[in-house]
């Protein structure tokens, strides 16, 4: 009986245990419960108590009301003015500790906020705690100025949170390449940020996307805003500071180069191109042809040399040609696009791009007929890199086209010939297409500003407003279709948008753009755009808008 006794008292004991581990294991809400949807919450009682003075350093501790840790510290957590050292923090259970690094000297007199960022989460289902900040004094008061603002992109309008926002107590413009901030801010979803208990001085102000995380302005990869002038914090400044960013534009550099692949020299730049490049080589035993893909610059040649050089923007790239053999027998030389469709214009040409460049096109071969028969005065042209085949013609309204081309008629650099290929496409009549009447206004009479009609990327029309404070133009012809307005304060007259440079001081050109809806075939839509609303950025203030004013008429 003792024994039986014995037994179930063991049981009792092990299912007990079994019970408690499970619990303990189970870190999810229950089944079928609701969902915690609420941030930690400190306990200010068992915390540190905050905004003391005469600071010195010691471990920090704070006390939630339910299990949390912390993620990302040395991304989230700032400390302003910034120490020297890299702090301690950890968690434990309910329990957030920050140590700093016991050779850490705190300045004196100084006011020192540490701000979590959004690295609180609760441990169940990972609810961050906002806003949550630290501060003391190192002397007998607390610091009280504060400034505000708020950081959007300056072409997209869109609020930026990724940043960090900087103010300097040592005033050069090459300190932000140096130093550390002597205060940090991070704004919230909505692009604004605010410093708080901030001594009176003066500061210059910038805003990064800090890539590398050491809260400095040094690569040129790092998106910025910046703020034109100093700022002078006095018990009277009340201002909210505006600052657009953008990502500048460096001067350009060639990265690497590989020619491995015969027929072809890829050069990776620093960012894309903007024109055509400019290059030479050391031989005029070659043909050659460039094309700028995204960052990069491809030049395909032709040549018998065993060796050759490629001088372009200051460097000189040794090219060796290998493998002309093994190339020539894998490669195929083929179309990878044409442009005809059922929606081309009479103003169209046809664009037939082929995978490489073009040496040779027996244009007399080419056949180019309508319903009644084959078309004279055809032109044929190449593009600039050489890969594409134009075909130019004034084509008439309502008539549909062919163009066949025999195998054999095209030949690429490496001698290899296309296979046959025919082509298809009708010319829209003005009764299928649409047209645009665009008011603009509100532009600033002392400048200029550029107005681009676009259809998805592809510009349509492009125009200038000189010193005018609108304009109005009629756009006929087009495909039934979403167009989207681009407006940009073109600031140094180089006729395109520029992004901000914090060394020359310039900020981002003003932008604007507004999405169209789709416009109807055999009627013309009224748009009215106000540069002072709708999708405004850059300096402009923001208003908000619907976007187009639609006026349809029949």
């Amino acid at each position: 009986m003792k024994l039986v006794l014995k037994n179930i008292t063991l049981l009792s004991f092990y299912s007990f245990i079994v019970v408690w581990y499970i619990s303990c294991a189970s870190t999810g809400s229950p089944s079928g419960g609701p969902r915690d949807s609420k941030p930690p919450v400190m306990d200010t009682v068992r915390s540190a108590q905050n905004r003391l003075v005469n600071f010195k350093p010691l471990n920090l501790e704070y006390y939630f009301d339910e299990f949390i840790e912390v993620r990302d510290p040395i991304k989230e957590v700032l400390v302003s003015p910034p120490l020297t050292y890299i702090p301690q923090v950890k968690h434990r259970g309910k329990r957030v500790t920050f140590a700093f690094d016991e050779k850490e000297v705190l300045r004196e007199n100084a006011t020192y906020t540490i701000n979590f960022g959004e690295s609180v989460v609760d441990f169940h289902e990972g609810n961050k705690l906002s806003n949550f900040n630290y501060v003391f004094a190192t002397g007998a008061n607390l610091d009280s100025m504060s400034l505000k603002g708020k950081i959007q992109d300056g072409i997209t309008n869109e609020p930026e949170q990724d940043m960090v926002v900087f103010l300097y107590d040592i005033l050069t413009d090459s300190i932000v390449g140096k130093e550390k901030p002597f205060y940090f801010a991070r704004p919230d979803k909505s692009g604004n940020f605010e410093f708080q208990n901030v001594k009176t001085d003066t500061f210059r102000l910038i805003a990064i996307k800090d890539e590398n995380l050491n809260y400095r302005y040094d690569l040129p990869t790092e998106k910025i805003a910046f703020y034109d002038s100093i700022i002078i914090l006095q018990d009277t400044f009340n201002n909210v500071i505006s600052l657009y960013s953008s990502l500048p534009v460096p001067p350009l550099k060639i990265l690497s180069s590989e020619s491995k692949t015969y027929g072809k020299v890829n050069i990776l730049c620093n960012t894309a191109p903007s024109t055509q490049p400019v290059y030479t080589l050391s031989s005029t035993q070659l043909i050659h042809a460039a094309e700028i893909s995204g960052d990069s610059i491809n030049i395909y040649y032709e040549t018998e040399l065993d060796s050759f050089k490629v001088y372009i923007y200051s460097d000189t790239i040794s090219v060796k040609p290998r493998g002309k053999q093994d190339f020539m027998k894998k490669s195929r030389f083929q179309k990878i696009y044409s442009n005809n469709s059922p929606q081309m214009l009479p103003k169209d040409s046809i664009n037939i791009s082929f995978n490489y460049p073009l040496k040779d096109i027996n244009t007399n071969k080419i056949i180019v007929f309508d319903s009644i028969g084959q078309l004279d005065d055809v032109k044929f042209e190449q593009s600039f890199d050489k890969k594409s085949l134009v075909i130019i013609y004034p084509w008439v309204t309502g008539e549909k086209y062919t163009i066949s081309i025999d195998s054999g008629l095209i030949r690429s650099f490496y001698s290899q010939v296309n296979d046959s290929l025919g082509l298809e496409f009708s010319i829209l009549k003005p009764e299928n297409t649409a047209a645009l009447n665009i008011t603009i206004t509100d532009l600033d009479s002392t400048e200029t500003h550029i107005i681009n009609v676009l259809r998805d990327k592809k510009l349509m029309y492009k125009t200038m407003a000189n010193r005018v404070s609108g304009m109005k133009f009629i756009i006929k012809g087009l495909v039934p279709d979403k167009y989207n307005i681009e407006i940009i304060r073109d600031i140094n007259l180089n006729g395109k948008w520029d992004a901000g440079d914090y060394w020359k001081k310039s900020q981002p050109e003003p932008y604007k753009l507004i999405k169209g809806e789709s416009i109807r075939e055999n009627k013309e839509t009224a748009i009215k755009v106000s540069w002072t609303s709708g999708l405004s950025s850059g300096n402009e203030p923001k208003q908000p808008s619907s976007g187009f004013q639609l006026n349809i008429k029949k």
